[in-house]
C-alpha cells in the first residue's frame, strides 16, 4: 500500500524561529519569507546586529545628554565641554543645511553645530504643544 505514505506527513520545524511547519512541500525549511530572509541574513551579515545595536545605543546615550542639559535649560554648549560629557557627535537622526547653518536632530531634540559650539538646543515636541 504505497500510496498511504503520502498522506503522512513528516512535521519538521522552522530554521530560523523553531515554529513547526504545517503546510507545504515535505521538505521545506522555513514557515514563512521574512523567516527565510533573516536566516539568510543573518548568514550573510553576522555582525549586523551587534553593529546596529551599537549604533542605537551611542543615539540613546547622545539623547540623554542633550535630554539632560535642555531640561537644565542650556541651549549652547562648548564642543569640548560635550566631549566631556561623553556626546559623539558622529551619531544622529536626521541632518540638513538650512542656507549656511547645518541644523542636526537626535529623535526629538534639534540643534546647530557652529565649528565650535553646540548652539540653539530645542525640543521640537514642547514647540508643537506650544503651537496648539
Amino acid at each position: 500500500m504505497a500510496y498511504t505514505l503520502k498522506y503522512f506527513k513528516i512535521q519538521t520545524r522552522c530554521l530560523q524561529c523553531g515554529r513547526e511547519i504545517l503546510y507545504g512541500r515535505s521538505d521545506r525549511k522555513f514557515c514563512c519569507n521574512d523567516c527565510k530572509n533573516q536566516y539568510h541574513n543573518k548568514r550573510r551579515y553576522p555582525m549586523r546586529e551587534e553593529l546596529e545595536s551599537s549604533v542605537l545605543r551611542r543615539i540613546n546615550l547622545n539623547h540623554a545628554i542633550l535630554q539632560r542639559l535642555y531640561k537644565m535649560g542650556v541651549n549652547t554648549i562648548d564642543h569640548i565641554a560635550l566631549a566631556q560629557l561623553g556626546f559623539d557627535a558622529r551619531f544622529v537622526t536626521s541632518f540638513c543645511r538650512v542656507g549656511r547653518h547645518e541644523v542636526f536632530a537626535i529623535f526629538d531634540l534639534q540643534y546647530e553645530m557652529t565649528p565650535s559650539r553646540l548652539k540653539n538646543l530645542v525640543s521640537l515636541l514642547e514647540e508643537e504643544d506650544k503651537k496648539r
